[in-house]
């Protein structure tokens, strides 16, 4: 009877350990049948490899982490870009958002937009949710490679999509675009949007406004 209890005691612990996905099976040989050594050691082996599955997950994430500090912290421009490019292929999939921002600011920090704009791309198609941070980095992009039109265009496009959270950040990199591009009557309305969104900044806004007008 006491062997008994400690079987029970056993399974009981291991049925709280593992996760819910696994219970149907822990009951199944609960319930039918008498539990015999191989059955319970089984039990123990399903349990400790997904403890042990879970604490590999973690110590590689761990590793990729440490790779990629120490990428950031000992190369730099290009070499950054390239070392980040590299280690991407492997990288585990929870740090792929990370290592793709990373890696698009390496490549403009190296003033190669082309290859920043690419991995912008990417980043939007991969991470919806960093859509719209993807986008003004393509517009950036194209700005520093004094294509203001085409970041205007991006711009609007982004705005229309990107939700109101972003709007002033928009705004902010259209208003400069426009102007740059000679559309000045939307570089007026991008200031005139920033006037609300951001008021602590309102009177250079109105500066800004002023002259523009008198380009017209």
């Amino acid at each position: 009877m006491e062997e008994q209890n400690n079987t029970q005691d056993i399974l009981n612990q291991v049925h709280e350990s593992t996760p819910d996905t696994l219970h149907p099976l822990l009951d199944y040989i609960i319930k039918n049948g008498k539990m015999i050594a191989a059955g319970v050691t089984a039990i123990i082996l399903i349990a400790g490899g997904v403890s042990g599955f879970k604490y590999m997950n973690q110590q590689e994430l761990i590793k990729a982490q440490s790779e990629m500090g120490t990428i950031l912290i000992k190369y730099s421009g290009a070499k950054e870009a390239e070392a980040l490019a590299a280690f991407e292929k492997g990288a585990p999939a929870s740090m792929k958002p990370a290592v793709q921002l990373a890696l698009a600011k390496a490549w403009m920090d190296a003033d190669n937009y082309a290859e920043a704009k690419n991995v912008w791309g990417s980043i939007a198609k991969t991470s919806p949710k960093l859509a719209p941070v993807a986008g003004l980095g393509q517009a950036k992009c194209l700005m520093l490679e004094n294509k203001a039109g085409e970041a205007v265009t991006t711009l609007q496009s982004l705005k229309e999509s990107a939700g109101a959270a972003y709007a002033p950040t928009i705004n902010r990199l259209l208003a400069d675009a426009a102007e740059k591009s000679g559309n000045i009557q939307l570089a007026i309305q991008a200031y005139q949007g920033l006037l609300t969104s951001a008021p602590q900044e309102a009177s250079f806004f109105e500066i800004k406004i002023k002259e523009l007008k008198a380009k017209l």
